[in-house]
């Protein structure tokens, strides 16, 4: 913003930054470029690159969707990784992609899948992004094409300067919430079905907005969203006809601060009113314009809506800063009682007929029809100064400095002010201000102040910006423009991508169906990766291109996919390969495995396991079962269904029944230790195997300890 009082306009130009290069040492500038060449071949041994020799380029890319409705936005380059995809109902969640690159060997992902040519993705649903990786000799680019809902507003780059804060500007546009990047693309969208207002962040990186109630009635519920930017709670003001959508304050306690406009009975008008309710959702406090301000001194022109607050802030020390449109001032609300003043008592006014303050240096003298007036870290006061005129049977919210109680006079001007206050001496002395000429934004609006000293502006009711970021000398240096619709105020943050990326990977169908494998078989599996958190998806990868079918056994493949701000989900899909050998496992306690030790410290103590023999061949087969003794400090048997069959499990004859691919048998195994005598480790081996396959045994070891 621009410094001094206002008096200086200028008007803007549009202009992209060029880059900035720095000069090199003379030294440095002279002799380098003679000598690296020939350090580079003295060392490495590779020929030096000839002077004026042309520097490869890079691949061209490009990239484009089709479908009812379609249009990417902004237009691609490849040097912008985000994109929106308008729709229509008509699009019905399906899109074309066609995607491609220069380099003949280069390669392009959709979702992960390597794709040629035109592709088609269904089953999207507004917010999803699909990804696309073009993997070239230039390296790897990523792109997100965001899905939107359909009528979201066409939103473009009006200015685009290198000085422009980082984050997000938060928007609610007719019934959206959006989060957009200095593209105007969403990181964050959604349709809520009704009209919503004022998108913020809120305590523990949460996120709040307003959502109008369904009906005639202009009423509304708090709607709290969580890191993730999901509903999570609705709250409304207590034991009052409204809850007004104008602000909202959720503090990290839970508790929060309403405004409503309510109906008095007894004067016919329409009070202003401030609830503070505690996180169980008790009423703390009501404060009610009708009990505080007289409307017939105090208005400067409204009918029954003769105060109609816009903006409540909490000020240092608890009091509450809340601005009334149509008394064209800010008040300072004692929220306990201090310093002399009550509970509710209004301690000044800046503006308005009853202004408390002398204004220096601004011709003005105060707001007009004002919104969302705050306070600075340093104590100023910043505000969107909408100004006011006569509209039809409307009138001007504008005082006349010269004659505070006389009639409204016509502004029609647009401005963004901040007052120093010397709250002792009640002077308000204009530091900034600053107005865009031509720009009239007669209702609604904001200027939020931001870290670096940048200001962003929301224009609300003109139509001809949406939000503009004005540097401290008053350039605009950023600027994006949405002519069909508005945002009612405009909040700057950096919404964090909490969203991890979803992996499917998928197994094709072997003989014996999906999952199970025969040795040998050569199996790619697929995967596809999505993600929708706004930081746009870098990879999508396998840990193999094919599976591991060499040898029998269970395995698993894994998918990996990270996103830009470094989210990452794996997932693992098991898959089975199966031989001639029988699998063989065993239990005590927990998990089956391929080996258990049982511990038998005293003479007389019995240890029960059980042993799974599985048929993992693919055609049905009888399996065997062998199993050696444990010396004469171990007595063990072998049950099967209650019927003891140790000795043909000692001799190697017991079989199974026949087993279906996939099918077990289980033997039961029961130690005791006879003697007390404490003994080295004896090991016991059983051995599976087909009876009409010899060579297909399987062993596993059960351990007996004494100690």
């Amino acid at each position: 913003m621009r410094s001094g009082p206002s008096g200086f306009r200028r008007r803007l130009r549009s202009r992209r930054a060029l880059p900035i290069g720095y000069p090199m040492g003379v030294v440095a500038r002279l002799l380098l470029p003679a000598l690296l060449p020939a350090l580079l071949v003295g060392l490495v041994g590779l020929p030096a690159t000839p002077a004026g020799a042309a520097v490869a380029a890079e691949p061209a890319i490009t990239l484009a969707v089709s479908g009812p409705g379609t249009e990417l936005r902004p237009s691609f380059d490849p040097t912008v990784s985000r994109y929106a995809v308008a729709t229509t109902a008509a699009t019905a969640g399906r899109l074309t992609v066609t995607a491609s690159t220069g380099d003949p060997a280069g390669v392009i992902r959709v979702n992960g899948v390597v794709v040629r040519g035109p592709t088609e993705v269904s089953g999207l649903a507004p917010g999803d992004e699909v990804s696309v990786f073009v993997d070239d000799a230039a390296g790897r680019r990523t792109y997100a094409l965001v899905y939107l809902p359909a009528g979201f507003p066409e939103i473009t780059t009006v200015v685009d300067g290198p000085e422009t804060a980082a984050g997000h500007v938060l928007v609610t546009l007719g019934t959206f919430a959006a989060a957009l990047d200095r593209n105007g693309v969403p990181v964050y969208v959604h349709d809520f079905g009704q009209p919503v207002a004022d998108l913020k962040p809120a305590p523990h990186g949460r996120y709040t907005l307003m959502r109008r109630l369904p009906g005639p009635a202009s009423d509304w519920d708090l709607v709290e969203l969580d890191a993730q930017l999901r509903e999570a709670t609705l709250s409304r003001t207590v034991g009052l006809v409204n809850t007004d959508n104008h602000d909202s304050i959720l503090r990290a306690d839970g508790s929060r601060l309403f405004v409503a406009y309510e109906p008095d009975p007894l004067s016919g008008l329409v009070d202003a009113v401030i609830q503070e309710v505690d996180a169980a959702g008790a009423v703390v406090y009501t404060w009610d314009s009708g009990d505080h301000l007289d409307p017939a001194a105090t208005t400067a022109g409204a009918a029954s809506d003769w105060a109609h607050i816009n903006s409540i802030e909490i000020l240092p020390g608890g009091d509450v800063l809340a601005s009334f449109r149509h008394l064209s001032a800010a008040l300072r609300i004692a929220w306990s009682d201090h310093d002399g003043h009550q509970r509710g008592d209004v301690v000044w006014r800046l503006g308005g007929r009853h202004n408390d303050f002398t204004f220096v240096g601004d011709p003005h003298g105060g707001p007009c029809a004002q919104h969302t007036v705050s306070r600075l870290p340093d104590g100023h006061l910043l505000v969107f100064d909408n100004g006011s005129a006569v509209l039809e049977s409307t009138p001007s919210y504008c005082v006349d400095p010269a004659d505070r109680l006389g009639p409204t006079v016509n502004r029609a001007v647009t401005r963004v002010t901040e007052y120093a206050l010397d709250e002792t001496t009640l002077t308000a002395t204009l530091v900034r201000s600053w107005d865009h000429p031509g720009r009239f934004s007669y209702f609604a609006g904001s200027a939020r102040r931001l870290v670096g000293g940048n200001t962003l502006v929301n224009w609300a009711s003109y139509r001809g910006a949406l939000v503009s970021e004005v540097a401290p000398d008053g350039r605009v240096v950023w600027e994006l423009a949405a002519p069909a619709v508005l945002s009612y105020r405009a909040e700057k943050a950096e919404v964090a991508d909490r969203i991890d990326p979803v992996v499917e990977v998928t197994l094709p169908d072997g003989e014996l169906g999906g999952g199970v494998y025969e040795t040998g078989d050569a199996v790619a599996p697929h995967v596809r990766c999505t993600d929708r958190g706004g930081s746009t998806l870098q990879s999508c990868s396998l840990s193999g291109p094919t599976l591991a079918t060499g040898t029998p056994g269970e395995r698993a493949v894994t998918a990996t996919a990270t996103d830009g701000a470094g989210n990452v989900t794996t997932v693992r899909r098991a898959y089975t390969v199966v031989g001639a050998q029988p699998a063989i496992a065993v239990r005590s306690k927990g998990a089956w495995r391929t080996t258990r030790t049982l511990r038998l410290p005293r003479r007389g103590d019995v240890r029960r396991a059980v042993l799974r023999v599985t048929n993992t061949s693919a055609r049905p087969a009888a399996l065997t079962l062998r199993g050696s003794r444990a010396g004469s400090a171990y007595r063990v048997r072998y049950v099967v269904a209650g019927r003891d069959v140790t000795a043909a499990v000692l001799a190697g004859t017991w079989r199974t029944q026949s087993l279906a691919p996939g099918q077990d048998a289980r033997v039961k195994v029961v130690v005791t230790r006879r003697g007390a005598r404490a003994v080295p480790r004896r090991t016991i081996r059983v051995v599976a195997g087909r009876s009409d396959a010899p060579a297909s045994d399987s062993s596993l070891a059960l351990g007996l300890r004494s100690r």
